[in-house]
């Protein structure tokens, strides 16, 4: 491990004065009025581009636009980047539909348990509880309807 590496790895437990030592060594003025993770991330990021070089130009552009697009902006008229959700293995997802509460198990390697019974996709799960096609993740709201 090279030394930003220890020294990164060692940010989260050391005290906050402690960082802004480093972060002055960087050469930055007085340490920003930032939350403790925030400004140990920064210190961090501020490290490792001191060590490896800042992110290319390009890739900066290519982040800003990402970040524009996923935020609802428009470039030249395509719509939103969106992200895929990922759910973790536990996670409950509940929907009421016609005063049924509809309870949904998240299992191991993307499976789902529906009232004792094991799935492999959301739709098939929407497609019982309503009796018509519906999208999955759709139906239990973690995307929206086009357009």
């Amino acid at each position: 491990m090279s030394r930003i590496d220890t020294v990164i790895a060692a940010l989260p437990a050391m005290p906050r004065p402690a960082v802004e030592a480093h972060w002055t060594k960087l050469g930055a003025r007085g340490a920003p009025r930032l939350p403790d993770p925030l400004f140990r991330r920064l210190t961090a990021q501020m490290l490792q581009e001191r060590r490896y070089g800042e992110v290319p130009a390009i890739i900066r552009r290519e982040l800003a636009r990402v970040s524009n697009l996923s935020t609802g902006g428009s470039e030249q008229g395509q719509p939103p980047v969106v992200m895929p959700i990922r759910l973790a293995d536990g996670t409950r997802l509940i929907r009421e539909w016609n005063g049924r509460t509809v309870e949904v198990l998240v299992r191991d390697g993307g499976c789902f348990e529906w009232e004792g019974r094991p799935y492999k996709s959301l739709s098939h799960i929407a497609r019982e509880v309503t009796g018509a096609h519906w999208s999955g993740p759709r139906f239990f709201g973690m995307r929206s309807r086009r357009g």
